[in-house]
């Protein structure tokens, strides 16, 4: 893995608060089949989601959490920016094919489908976001409830991606299916955490915000 890959892996894996892990009660959802639905239905309607995050990373070895603040878009079907502004100037873009980031002002640029790994990070983070996982075959799916959110508990089929995250939890807000909280754990008990905040959904947003 070259070192491009490693940072901006490192990075994108220091983006999302399990639940499980906060004392909330989650128990089987009842009703797979119309959970189901509910997302789809709301992947297809999502056309555009911007928003402010804050991000937690959990390492077993630290006693600190490393906390970074940044916005995201996300722009149907593969468009995707994460830029971390605090405290430091970082931003991951994915467009039109390409994994491009930008590290105050350095410029690396990737294609998302001749390497192999970084189609794969790109499917999980589009994955993740558009909660389109329904009927995937890259995963296999268990979901859970409780009053005020739905959770699907993704465990990746590759061996080479559980070899970096061992499963994906998606949270989505029970009032409106949107996606609230992302988890992504990793072999070992490490993981991260972000919390979405001033959430516009199907707000136009122009090619220009995923292009450097």
């Amino acid at each position: 893995m070259n070192k491009f890959l490693l940072t901006a892996f490192t990075l994108l894996l220091m983006c999302f608060v399990p639940a499980f892990g906060q004392g909330v009660s989650f128990s089987p959802v009842s009703d797979v089949s119309a959970l189901q639905r509910a997302v789809r239905q709301q992947s297809e309607a999502t056309q555009t989601l911007s928003s402010l995050f804050v991000q937690e990373k959990y390492l077993d070895m630290l006693q600190d959490v490393l906390v970074s603040n940044g916005r995201f878009m996300y722009k149907k079907e593969n468009s995707v920016r994460w830029e971390y502004t605090d405290p430091i100037r970082y931003t991951i873009l994915i467009h039109d094919g390409k994994f491009t980031i930008d590290n105050d002002g350095k410029i690396s640029e990737f294609s998302t489908q001749s390497n192999p790994m970084f189609r794969e990070i790109n499917k999980m983070i589009v994955t993740a976001i558009r909660g389109d996982f329904v009927g995937s075959p890259d995963f296999s799916p268990t979901y859970f409830e409780n009053e005020e959110q739905v959770m699907a508990r993704l465990v990746p089929a590759s061996a080479q991606v559980r070899s970096m995250i061992e499963h994906i939890e998606i949270y989505f807000q029970k009032s409106d299916m949107q996606v609230v909280k992302v988890l992504f754990a990793e072999p070992g008990g490490d993981y991260t955490a972000i919390r979405f905040t001033n959430n516009l959904v199907n707000r136009e947003i122009p090619d220009s915000e995923f292009l450097h």
